[in-house]
């Protein structure tokens, strides 16, 4: 009787160090300081020990890990930077909100309307960035009859999103 092997599909599992980047870069996504977390939560994530993750100077439990996603409202996988096999990690396109709702742009009450619909789908009310997926980016080209691919940099000339330093 052959019995199957259970072999992982990760072939680079991620390292500690890129699991604590992976912890710092959402926490930075929705614009939070340590001090923010601990008053986000009512002290229930006091800075220091976020802070102590995140530098990999302490060990993060999975029930911990958990309970961080829930407390962020990102999925495991996102926190700890890791994806199904197979899956690619999409783009995000993260809005800066106060600009959109600031601007008198009439071109831009199609992306005014998306981002409303969006927050409001999420549940998301702090008002202030939104992140979105590649899948949305697709959805909002079209709203605003630009091609994908000019999506970002139209965005980026009115300063309505933040851009991340690519890695060299």
């Amino acid at each position: 009787m052959n019995t199957p092997q259970i072999t992982s599909n990760l072939d680079n599992p991620p390292t500690i160090e890129a699991v604590a980047a992976s912890i710092r870069r959402v926490r930075k996504s929705k614009g939070w300081t340590l001090k923010d977390v601990e008053n986000a939560s009512n002290g229930i994530w006091k800075a220091v020990v976020i802070g102590s993750y995140e530098r990999c100077d302490r060990a993060l439990s999975l029930n911990k890990a958990i309970s961080l996603a829930a407390f962020y409202k990102v999925p495991l996988d996102e926190l700890l930077g890791i994806t199904a096999p197979g899956e690619v990690k999409s783009d995000r396109i993260t809005f800066d909100i106060r600009k959109i709702k600031e601007s008198p742009e009439p071109s831009l009450a199609p992306l005014q309307h998306f981002i409303t619909a969006i927050c409001t789908a999420r549940r998301d009310w702090n008002g202030e960035v939104l992140s979105v997926r590649a899948s949305d980016s697709l959805a909002l080209a079209a709203a605003m009859a630009i091609p994908i691919s000019q999506l970002a940099a139209g965005l980026e000339s009115y300063g309505l999103i933040f851009t991340t330093p690519k890695k060299v």
